[in-house]
């Protein structure tokens, strides 16, 4: 079983990603501007240094604070606010294929979808009820960073392509979608007998805006080819495009297949990060990588249903990498 979870680091290297700054890019700097339509078209990830925004950094603290608290909490507590739902509440682990064969994952999460923190819904696992107003505050500016985004993509794809795609219409607080605010932990682990890791997978959504200070997530990049490891930087966020923002764009921007797994085998200190998913409003329809017309929920649907078949189930259908990747396999030993 040990064997399953090793790899051979020395063909992992480190990923090459653009940085964009959050202060000049909500002041519509062309040159940033310039480099995320580059971002996009190339890895379709990049970092944002948001060391200008010094509430946010204090509120990403306040909130990892609070989730560490949550997660040691008894697993019979936690069960008390699972939903068995994708977008609210808790999951435990072992929920879905993880990133080795014949392995479940090895996370577990605590989510809550925009919808119900605008509205403060009575749905709301406590933890975050009895927090709201930081939630909501931390939400909002999540979602101010990645529509910002999105607006910037309209401009570039426009003085680039002449494309005229108004991405952001499609994503309006006023119609439901399932947008949501994520929070994970990898726990520390003595064997690999449990689950391993998250998946290889493409977002199935528009942009993710993800916060980690560990190390553990990894891209399959295109130059150099290959799984390279996402290195955590201070202050910074990782964006990524997803698939919805993929097919939208015409294929322009690009999703990329990544994936989570411990740098040493195990994972061998607790990890933890939090990712807010903006997705399309659910009756967005856009043609996906098999040629099909289908809908924002729809894809997320069936794309969810995917995430917890076994892997071999996973390597017929093209839905979970979002028709992305051709033929790699993992670096397993």
């Amino acid at each position: 079983m040990a064997s399953k979870s090793s790899y051979d680091e020395s063909l992992l290297g480190e990923a090459s990603f653009h940085t964009l700054d959050w202060a000049r890019l909500k002041e519509k700097d062309g040159d940033q501007q310039r480099k995320l339509l580059q971002a996009g078209q190339d890895q379709g990830f990049f970092y944002l240094d948001l060391s200008s925004d010094k509430t946010f950094i204090q509120d990403w603290k306040a909130v990892l604070d609070i989730m560490t608290q949550y997660f040691h909490l008894d697993i019979e507590e936690k069960m008390r606010d699972s939903r068995n739902s994708d977008t609210h509440g808790y999951e435990p682990v072992a929920t879905s294929s993880g990133a080795v064969k014949e392995l479940p994952d090895y996370y577990e999460s605590l989510k809550a979808s925009r919808e119900e923190v605008l509205e403060k819904s009575n749905a709301l696992a406590p933890v975050i009820a009895a927090n709201h107003s930081l939630f909501l505050r931390f939400s909002n500016a999540a979602h101010e960073v990645v529509m910002t985004i999105l607006r910037q993509f309209d401009l570039a794809l426009s003085e680039a392509f002449g494309m005229q795609t108004n991405l952001a219409s499609f994503h309006q607080d006023n119609h439901p979608s399932l947008t949501t605010l994520a929070m994970f932990r990898y726990p520390k682990q003595e064997t690999p007998s449990v689950g391993i890791g998250h998946g290889k997978h493409t977002d199935l959504g528009t942009l993710t805006f993800l916060l980690c200070q560990q190390w553990g997530l990894q891209v399959l990049s295109r130059d150099p080819a290959g799984w390279q490891f996402v290195a955590p930087k201070p202050n910074h966020a990782v964006i990524n495009v997803g698939d919805t923002l993929c097919f939208l764009s015409g294929r322009r921007l690009r999703s990329a297949v990544h994936r989570v797994i411990p740098t040493r085998g195990l994972q061998h200190e607790d990890r933890s990060s939090i990712a807010y998913f903006l997705r399309a409003k659910n009756e967005v329809e856009f043609e996906d990588s098999t040629g099909r017309t289908v809908s924002a929920k729809a894809w997320h649907d069936e794309k969810f249903d995917v995430f917890r078949e076994p892997h071999e189930q996973q390597e017929r259908v093209p839905i979970l990498t979002g028709g992305m990747e051709r033929g790699e396999s993992l670096i397993v030993a």
